[in-house]
């Protein structure tokens, strides 16, 4: 059993019941040779560059297994000849993916939404005016060195 796994793009102003009725013809395209082990909407996302005048677009990785590589050119086809799909990469995996793997961590977590945003600027200032001043050392250090340097190479003159 080989198996692979599919992350595509699609049009990001589609309405979500066209997306699952997407979501839902892959699958059963897959389903003619494979079987799928995970497949997750991601969301939508900005895109590195523009796609067909969109700055943006709904990103879903597909995991599937099977044993035709053929079919998998068959796939390929499809999804380029499939207008939804703004882009896709086929990529085969070395082991079977878990059932929890696809997921995107979600970085919210991470953000403390009890500390008021006033206490956030300062802290954001403090640090900048920190490397300001470091920068400022680094700048004096090198201009002595310089003139440091320039005096050796009169003296040796």
């Amino acid at each position: 059993m080989r198996y692979y796994e599919t992350l595509y793009i699609l049009n990001p102003n589609f309405e979500q019941s066209r997306v699952d009725d997407i979501v839902k013809e892959i699958e059963e395209h897959i389903s003619k040779f494979g079987s799928v082990i995970n497949h997750r909407v991601w969301g939508k996302k900005r895109l590195a560059y523009p796609i067909e005048q969109h700055k943006y677009g709904i990103y879903i990785l597909l995991q599937f297994e099977s044993d035709q590589a053929g079919a998998l050119v068959e796939f390929e086809n499809f999804l380029k000849l499939n207008n939804s799909v703004l882009r896709h990469q086929n990529v085969r995996l070395d082991e079977k993916p878990s059932e929890d793997e696809g997921h995107i961590i979600d970085d919210s977590e991470d953000i403390d939404e009890d500390v008021p945003m006033e206490e956030k600027l300062e802290s954001v200032a403090e640090v900048s005016t920190e490397s300001a001043s470091d920068e400022s050392e680094k700048s004096e250090e090198s201009e002595e060195e310089t003139e440091e340097s320039e005096a050796v190479e009169e003296e040796s003159a």
